[in-house]
């Protein structure tokens, strides 16, 4: 009995040993081991959602042209494996939905309501495109927490027209494009980024002032965007030095879709005009500008903003004769910009973005310019916010300040605006190219805009 007794004390003390050196081992062992690991990031989403709300067909369709830069943005992007969110510790790719709004505003906020409710993006994009097809994205937008990205102009039909309209003045949506006399801030506080002073740039190259009897009509479409330029334009003239023809009777604000300019072209005439200003959509130009050839009243200057901006419009007004030879229009981009002042995403360049576009057959449409960095900007802003939130992309976007394809990008935190550069290009008609259509650069303030043709004038004695 004794002998079993001292057996059982001599397995509990080998016993009680071999836990003891487990217990040390572990104690001196598990200082070098890692810590148990803690939750890990969230997966998130595969995909991160661009809603895009644009006309792809109907009479703004050139406009709608701009998904081709978004487009490029996104493959450049998802070339790197997508863009880093933080919150989920990966780069996540992104990817285009597109909503044809089909020119027509009435259109635009259901459309944006699906992207967001049935589609789930996580960001919304407008292109340049008159501002009743921005209005609705932004709305709709804003009550749901969504930031949008609008890229173009002009700046002043939305601002003081539509955003003022919204109480809080849509926080979620930021503007990178042009304005039509509104200055910037320093240091773009010169000439190169107003629509007014480009197109005085052409003015004074010519030497109007000498070669124009300074009679000068004004013509717009009564949309607000139309609305905005025409109470621009006439005061800046008339500073300028010019007489304009018919302001107080508002000679030359029509209705969209009007057939009929006799009425308008007669009192031009009369009033010897030899210099438009104007802005409207394509169409409704093709038809006066058709009429006045027709009425034999040839002004010796046309600048028209809006209209003859993409190539799809000025080629529908037909060749018999070439109605867009010589007319004027802001030039929102350049293929000539600097790589190093004007960088695309990863090796995209200004000029490597032109190619990409002429590969496809079409006469460049300088609005990808544009498309692509409302993506660009908002790529940036969801990697320094480092999540897909809402609220943080927002406060990200609040706090750019970016080189870009289209220029430097810091939004005003009052106005949410950043001016983007500009030129004054006209339509050159060379019957002899693939491409007989070209907008080329005939006047630029700006040094790394290099001007690519001599203005033409006087438009009159271009055709027959």
């Amino acid at each position: 009995m004794v002998s079993y007794v001292k057996e059982q004390m001599a397995m509990k003390k080998l016993f009680l040993i071999v836990v003891a050196i487990a217990l040390v081992s572990g104690l001196i062992f598990g200082g070098c081991a890692k810590p148990p690991a803690g939750p890990e990031a969230p997966a998130g989403p595969e995909e991160i959602l661009i809603g895009f709300c644009v006309p792809t067909t109907g009479m703004f369709a050139g406009f709608g042209q701009q998904a081709f830069g978004v487009q490029a943005a996104i493959d450049d992007i998802n070339a790197q494996g997508g863009v880093y969110v933080a919150e989920f510790d990966r780069k996540i790719p992104a990817r285009l939905i597109v909503a044809n709004n089909e020119s027509d505003p009435a259109k635009v906020g259901s459309l944006t309501e699906d992207l967001v409710l049935r589609d789930g993006v996580h960001v919304l994009l407008s292109p340049d495109e008159p501002c009743t097809l921005h209005n609705d994205i932004s709305r709709v937008g804003n009550q749901y927490g969504i930031p949008q990205i609008i890229c173009g102009g002009p700046f002043e039909p939305w601002y003081y027209g539509m955003r003022a309209q919204v109480e809080g003045n849509w926080p979620y949506t930021w503007f990178a494009g042009f304005a039509i006399a509104t200055p910037a801030a320093p240091p773009r506080d010169v000439p190169g980024f107003t629509c007014v002073d480009t197109w005085f740039m052409y003015m004074d190259k010519v030497d109007v002032k000498t070669n124009t009897n300074m009679v000068t009509g004004v013509f717009a479409s009564d949309d607000p965007d139309g609305i905005g330029w025409y109470a621009t334009f006439p005061p800046e003239l008339t500073n300028y030095g010019c007489t304009v023809v018919g302001v107080d009777e508002e000679l030359g604000l029509f209705p969209m879709g009007t057939t009929d300019f006799t009425s308008i072209i007669d009192q031009w005439k009369a009033a010897g005009v030899e210099i438009l200003w104007g802005n409207c959509p394509g169409p409704d130009f093709g038809t006066l500008w058709s009429q006045c050839y027709a009425k034999d009243f040839r002004p010796k200057v046309a600048l028209c903003g809006r209209a003859p901006l993409f190539p799809v419009d000025v080629i529908s007004w037909g060749t018999t004769p070439p109605l867009g030879w010589g007319v004027g229009v802001e030039c929102w981009w350049s293929p000539a910009y600097p790589p190093a002042d004007f960088p695309g995403i990863g090796g995209t360049t200004a000029a490597s973005l032109a190619d990409r576009y002429l590969a496809t057959g079409e006469a460049l449409n300088r609005g990808i310019g544009h498309g692509y960095v409302g993506a660009q900007i908002m790529f940036d802003a969801i990697e320094r916010a480092g999540s897909l939130d809402g609220d943080a992309i927002n406060a990200a976007l609040a706090q750019t300040d970016m080189k870009s394809i289209n220029g430097w990008i810091k939004f005003d935190s009052e106005s949410h605006f950043s001016h983007m550069p500009l030129a004054l290009g006209q339509w050159f008609y060379e019957p002899e190219k693939a491409q007989p259509w070209t907008e080329y650069i005939v006047c630029s303030a700006l040094d790394y805009i290099p001007e690519e043709a001599s203005p033409l004038f006087p438009i009159s004695e271009l055709y027959p």
